[in-house]
């Protein structure tokens, strides 16, 4: 009786906080992007005209598919949506991020209430364990939320982040000792559930006419991801081809505004947040299928 009581519990409140959340933007934002880490240091949003970053580190398309759901619903003036595509979001191990203990506490309990019966069984069958106790945390939002009568989202999903550090030469000093062993590449495995989610925003933004960006932001030439161009491309090729891809990775940047080889500072988002509002969004229906910065000019 008692866990029959939790999970009416658990979908009463996720009813309510469903119902009732907001994910409403600015009425003048017609640009979005969604992504990790790379894209939330890189996109300084207060310098791009009618564009929010919407990308929180550690988040999976899992993620940010839940995410998208409620912002498209609510905000009809969105014309464009462009998501982080590099080499590492097609490894194996993004798949482990959707349900390992560390994400699924960390992002389960704000997107709970909007997760599909496919997700939630997705999480149970591969981390059982860990789902129960996110479920009991994301009770916990859901209560808070309903007896505080705070449903605004916008402050938990992410945004663009003033990163400060400057760590590049230190890293690219340490790789580079005689003695230091070379990095090893991690077993190539690629990502099954994680870009079955990519997959799936791609198709809600058509469905919304909405047109979806596959974007490789810049990243420093000795950045690990390199390793898998090969593979990078022939995922691309064979499963995105019909897609929209504006590659950055190679915009011109000193190590002085990389955060380090995978993010850039704020000094490296100031000058590519700037030359991306002056080249890109003005010109985005020029713009070919496939972008790609080239070191020579643009």
């Amino acid at each position: 009786m008692f866990f029959g009581g939790l999970i009416l519990l658990v979908f009463s409140t996720n009813y309510i906080v469903d119902t009732n959340a907001n994910f409403k933007i600015k009425k003048n934002v017609a640009h979005i992007f969604l992504g990790n880490s790379q894209p939330e240091c890189a996109y300084n949003d207060s310098l791009i005209i009618n564009f929010k970053n919407m990308a929180n580190g550690g988040e999976t398309y899992f993620y940010s598919y839940q995410k998208l759901k409620k912002i498209v619903t609510q905000n009809p003036q969105i014309e464009s949506v462009y998501i982080e595509f590099n080499a590492t979001n097609i490894l194996h191990r993004e798949d482990q991020k959707i349900w390992s203990d560390r994400y699924i506490n960390h992002f389960f309990p704000t997107y709970n209430p909007f997760l599909e019966f496919e997700d939630h069984t997705l999480l149970v069958q591969k981390n059982s364990g860990g789902y129960q106790h996110a479920l009991l945390k994301g009770l916990s939002y859901n209560i808070k939320r309903i007896v505080q009568n705070q449903y605004h989202f916008l402050g938990d999903i992410g945004g663009y982040k003033y990163l400060k550090r400057s760590k590049t030469q230190k890293i690219l000093d340490s790789i580079s000792m005689p003695n230091n062993k070379p990095q090893t590449k991690e077993k190539t495995i690629l990502s099954n559930y994680d870009i079955h989610y990519l997959n799936k925003i791609i198709k809600l933004c058509r469905q919304n006419k909405i047109t979806p960006f596959l974007v490789r932001s810049p990243t420093h030439e000795r950045f690990q991801g390199n390793y898998y161009e090969s593979l990078f491309q022939k995922v691309r090729q064979e499963q995105f081809s019909e897609v929209n891809f504006l590659d950055f990775k190679d915009f011109p940047l000193q190590n002085s505004e990389f955060g380090d080889l995978q993010h850039l500072n704020f000094k490296g988002a100031r000058k590519f947040s700037i030359w991306f509002n002056q080249h890109i969004l003005d010109s985005i229906n020029k713009i070919p299928r496939e972008y790609i910065y080239r070191k020579e000019g643009a």
